[in-house]
């Protein structure tokens, strides 16, 4: 496993917080970073699975903006006992664009940046990742960096955008390769063979978790668009069995009318299709109000270790979540962890790992080895899914669960 010491610890925070000046010489490997991005309250899901018309639409004079750093402290010569990367060394640099609407998308263009700088760093010595930031996702600012980015020589491109954005990159890119880690085929309308998809196929999750499903099925959603949609793969599958059905507006609600009593929910598997904060607080008061359900159900949007924080044991001892996150190289997950990204849980900075690992060993090193087992058809990742239970202290599949009991 890579060590990192503190001024290469404290170069990766320098980079990643400055936006502005660029360095004119090109390093051995060179890479251009995004500067710092606001913090905002995008639910990570509902931003990459709602058709949403972009607010900077008509905006006109686009800019695409970059940043480039030099990057010797990254990678270093063998003769001074410097860190090596744990992949094949190449003879040419591997040269890979990162697409980003800065407005549109906000701090996950960080993540995605850090995930796929920790890929590189693991796995290449030489290398050149520039971010270009077209700011909005309207046609012109689109064109004008796909533009910059043929321009500059690049043949490979990660692009976190929207099902908007994403439609209109399919509808005008006939030259570069392209990987969308944020959105699945089944929400493109446009096709071309030249783009390539990585979302998660939420459908596919729910018919995973309908066979952990007892006969009575109730639902608690909130207002997004992607609860309407989990919750219409549901109707589509059991309609029949779906005895409780109920839209959560305000997190500050009483619950108590709805949960305390209800006959209904008796022996109910409960469809919980909302964010970690909001289904923690909903499977709390189920346990507060002791209502004898069967079991708790939900889908990736509730794997993440902040459900085990935010709950008690007796809460979430018959959870049940759809994970499709697989298992990288702990060493890559390390680096990624002091980059500030984290693909063991974030499904985002995970697929955009599976999408560079694809291009490097697909296109650019085809004797380098994949670090994710993920399969490729058709122009999507699909995804394994395994149904894990929170436990005491993390997540376990369903299987291990029954084996530990």
């Amino acid at each position: 496993m890579k060590k990192f010491n503190l001024p290469f610890i404290l170069f990766v925070v320098i980079a990643s917080t400055l936006f502005g000046a660029s360095v004119s010489s090109v390093a051995p490997s060179e890479m251009v970073l995004m500067g710092s991005f606001d913090d905002d309250d995008k639910d990570l899901d509902e931003l990459f699975t709602k058709p949403k018309k972009d607010i900077y639409q008509n905006q006109k004079n686009q800019e695409v903006e970059t940043i480039v750093i030099k990057a010797d402290e990254y990678i270093e010569e063998d003769n001074n006992q410097k860190i090596k990367p744990t992949g094949f060394g190449m003879n040419e640099q591997v040269k890979i664009a990162l697409l980003v609407p800065k407005h549109v998308i906000g701090a996950y263009a960080n993540s995605v940046s850090n995930s796929i700088l920790s890929y590189l760093l693991y796995k290449s010595d030489k290398f050149i990742f520039e971010v270009f930031d077209s700011k909005t996702q309207s046609f012109e600012a689109l064109s004008l960096a796909l533009s910059k980015i043929k321009h500059k020589g690049y043949r490979f491109v990660i692009a976190p955008l929207t099902p908007d954005g994403a439609n209109i990159v399919a509808s005008i890119e006939k030259e570069l390769l392209v990987f969308v880690p944020t959105v699945n085929i089944e929400d493109i309308t446009v096709d071309n063979p030249n783009i390539i998809y990585g979302g998660i196929d939420y459908g596919s999750q729910i018919d995973s978790l309908l066979q952990y499903a007892e006969s009575k099925i109730a639902i608690f959603g909130d207002t997004s668009f992607l609860a309407k949609k989990l919750s219409d793969f549901i109707h589509q599958k059991r309609v029949e069995d779906i005895v409780y059905s109920k839209e959560i507006k305000n997190i500050k609600t009483n619950f108590s009318y709805m949960l305390k009593n209800n006959k209904k929910l008796k022996d109910a598997s409960i469809f919980l299709n909302m964010p970690v904060v909001k289904s923690a607080l909903i499977a709390s008061q189920l346990s507060r109000y002791k209502v004898p359900i069967k079991n708790i159900l939900s889908t990736q949007v509730n794997y993440s270790p902040l459900l085990l924080s935010l709950t008690q044991y007796q809460d979430r001892e018959n959870f049940y979540i759809a994970n499709s996150i697989g298992k990288l190289p702990f060493a890559l997950e390390d680096t990624a962890s002091l980059l500030g990204s984290n693909p063991r849980y974030n499904w985002i900075d995970y697929s955009s790992i599976v999408g560079i690992d694809y291009i490097f060993s697909t296109f650019l090193l085809n004797r380098s080895e994949r670090v994710s087992l993920e399969e490729f058809y058709d122009n999507q990742v699909y995804y394994q899914t395994t149904i894990v239970k929170a436990t005491e202290d993390g997540f376990v599949t369903a299987a291990d669960a029954v084996l530990r009991n």
